[in-house]
């Protein structure tokens, strides 16, 4: 696996790439937008959190992972404890920060984002509960930790359509 700068670079390139393509769809195929009305400014910031926020935090927490699960474990078990920290630690809080940022960046007044918050929080967090931790399994028990970025931003694909259009309401 790559150290330093390079691969925090890389990890974020690839991040906001694929959170671009996420948001373009949910623009053009899940709000109907036609091509003339795609913002591509709200892509180019939602890609922006990807390279400067989404990429950098998911490479160190994988990492973090690697270093605290147990190699002495199977696979599979390896996978689930990392699942259940994933999701029970990570996912919720991180969710929340994404919450707030989307709206943010797209320039929302503070109370508004708030109150979208206090709306669609647990909706957004149910959803995610029906998809990643499947997802999640497979990554950490099968996908060699150089690619477990990748593998769960490709996943994101469709999470990121989901999330844009629930945070760009």
């Amino acid at each position: 696996m790559m150290t330093g700068i390079k691969a925090f670079v890389k990890e974020g390139i690839n991040v906001a790439a694929i959170m671009g393509m996420g948001d373009t769809i949910a623009q053009l195929f899940i709000e109907k937008k036609s091509l003339d009305d795609w913002d591509a400014a709200r892509t180019l910031r939602f890609s922006a959190l990807g390279l400067v926020f989404v990429g950098p935090v998911l490479r160190q927490w994988y990492l973090f992972l690697e270093k605290r699960v147990p190699k002495t474990h199977t696979p599979m078990r390896r996978g689930v404890t990392k699942m259940l920290l994933d999701q029970g630690l990570f996912a919720p809080p991180f969710t929340l920060v994404m919450s707030f940022l989307v709206p943010m960046v797209n320039g929302e007044p503070v109370d508004k984002i708030r109150k979208r918050i206090s709306e669609s929080y647990l909706t957004i967090m149910a959803r995610n509960y029906m998809l990643w931790p499947a997802a999640q399994i497979i990554n950490f028990s099968f996908v060699p930790l150089g690619y477990q970025v990748v593998f769960a931003q490709c996943v994101a694909l469709i999470w990121n359509c989901y999330l844009s259009m629930m945070l760009n309401k």
